[in-house]
Formats: C-alpha cells, sequence, structure tokens
C-alpha cells in the first residue's frame, strides 16, 4: 500500500480543502463533460432545475418519442450527480426517471433543461466546516407535495438532513400509495424521514459521535399532531400501518419534531418545480454556494 496523501477526487467528485478545517465537494469537472457529450455546453443557462410549465404526462399514442438510449443514458448522468453533491435537481431527476421506459420529445426536452440549469450553477458546492463535537446536531426538513404526479395523482416525498449546517443525506421519491390529503402525504414524509434519521444516528454512533436525538421539521400541523397525539387516530387510521413507525420513534425519543413555516422550509425544493426566486432561497439555505 502506498499512502497518496489527502484525497482530492472520488469518482467524479472533486474535494477541496479551502481551509485548514474546512472542507468543499463539487462536480465541476463531470457537469463540464456531460454538457459536452449531450452537446450542451453553448446552450442557454436556466435558473432551476425544471420548467413548472412543462407538463410530464406519460406518453399518449400521438406523442413523439425520443431516442431511448440517449435519455436512460442523459438520466443515468443526472442521477449520479443528485446522488453525489447536487439535491437541487434530486426532484427532477426523480420525475424524470419515471419515464425511462417510453420517454417523449417533452421528457428529453426537460432533461436537456436540466443540463441548462447546471450550466448555470456548475460552480455549486457542498462546504463542512470542523466544528466542536459536543455541539454537534442532526437536523431535518421533510416535505409533500400532495398529488402531484398528474399521471396517477401520487404524492412526492422529499427529505433533507444536516449536520452542522451542511447537508448529509437527502432524498426526493415518489409515495408508493395515493395519499387523501395533504395532512396524509406530510405525514408519510415525516415517518420516511425518522426512519432516515434514525439510520443516521446509528451511523454516527458508530463514528463514535454521541448527539442529541434528531429534529425533525415539518411546515404541516395536521401532520405533527397526528405523530404527537395517538388520540387523534380516528384521523389516521386509514394511513398504511408502516407509516405510522414515526409515533415510536417519538414515544421512545429517538427523534423530536417541530413545526417549521413552509416559507423556510428547505425540502420544499426536493418536491416540486418552484419559481427561480423561491428556488434560490431554499438552495442557499441547504447550503449550496459557489466556491
Amino acid at each position: 500500500m502506498q499512502n497518496l496523501g489527502a484525497p482530492t477526487s472520488f469518482l467524479g467528485l472533486n474535494i477541496v480543502r479551502s481551509q485548514p478545517h474546512k472542507i468543499s465537494i463539487n462536480q465541476i469537472g463531470y457537469i463540464d463533460r456531460i454538457l459536452t457529450r449531450f452537446q450542451m455546453q453553448n446552450a442557454q443557462p436556466a435558473r432551476t432545475p425544471l420548467d413548472a410549465s412543462l407538463p410530464l404526462l406519460k406518453a399518449a399514442t400521438d406523442d413523439k418519442l425520443a431516442n431511448l438510449q440517449l435519455y436512460q443514458e442523459l438520466i443515468g448522468s443526472l442521477n449520479h450527480l443528485a446522488v453525489f453533491s447536487r439535491p437541487d435537481i434530486s426532484n427532477a431527476v426523480s420525475q424524470l426517471s419515471q419515464f425511462l421506459t417510453q420517454p417523449t420529445k417533452t421528457h428529453l426536452k426537460a432533461a436537456r433543461h436540466v443540463l441548462r440549469y447546471l450550466k448555470h450553477t456548475s460552480a455549486y458546492s457542498i462546504s463542512y466546516l470542523k466544528r466542536n463535537n459536543l455541539n454537534l446536531r442532526l437536523l431535518g426538513f421533510t416535505d409533500a407535495n400532495w398529488g402531484g404526479d398528474k399521471n396517477d395523482r401520487k404524492s412526492h416525498t422529499g427529505y433533507l438532513f444536516c449536520l452542522n449546517g451542511s447537508p448529509i443525506s437527502w432524498t426526493s421519491k415518489k409515495q408508493s400509495t395515493v395519499a387523501t390529503s395533504t395532512m396524509e402525504a406530510e405525514y408519510m414524509a415525516l415517518s420516511d424521514a425518522a426512519r432516515e434519521a434514525i439510520a443516521r444516528l446509528q451511523q454516527l454512533s458508530e463514528l463514535k459521535f454521541m448527539i442529541p436525538p434528531p429534529l425533525l421539521l415539518s411546515d404541516n400541523q395536521g401532520a405533527l399532531d397526528i405523530a404527537e397525539n395517538p388520540t387523534n387516530f380516528q384521523r389516521a387510521k386509514h394511513i398504511d400501518i408502516r407509516y405510522h413507525f414515526v409515533r415510536h420513534t417519538l414515544e421512545s425519543n429517538q427523534i423530536s419534531i417541530d413545526y417549521i413555516p413552509f416559507s423556510d422550509n428547505p425540502a420544499d425544493v426536493l418536491t416540486k418545480a418552484l419559481e427561480p426566486a423561491k428556488h434560490e432561497r431554499c438552495i442557499e439555505r441547504i447550503g449550496l454556494h459557489e466556491i
């Protein structure tokens, strides 16, 4: 074995040490390569990853289909970014991944719009600062977009976990069942986030970091009320039993929950296409910035 010193890259991920106690990660080079690969290096930049006015519907009989291999390669390349370092495109990739078997020209246009956004934000990075381990706190943000999928009316879940203000874990995915209300969709998102919180807590414990119970923040008072008050079970008895996991973690003091105003919830960017100003506010709260 040979010690080559501190790493500077890993599977397309750049690792930058700009200060003794600061590490930043980005994928500037990878973004430049996929822009060139898909001939979008000279495209007009975009301020958001998804155009809210562009409907993402299943292919109809009269729709023009896109090149299947091209579309699959493009979504695969974008997914690598969404998983490694770019939570801001997670929702776009999640939605576009639904059409991998029969993409239309509209879907390909939407995927290329993500590339235009990446051209505009290629230098976005996540920074981690070394701080006193006694002050470590795991903070989770959850959100849901009720009935956001126009094809089957299923809702979208999004959650983000930050450690000392920097994102370490995030997810954007479609819910497996149809929610009958906003409260139900938000409650299911809160339960999914609770499972992720326990996993991250165990991971940190294995690394010998002893931290207080993670705090999950939701912008839906109804979902918080159902989770905290078992007496309100009548309002939630129709919800799949696996989503009541959040109650168990609360009762055992493994997590805590609280309310966050809708306007301050950065997880909003993980569930729906936003207008530019709102999108940029969410990105700032997440901790993405240019180095």
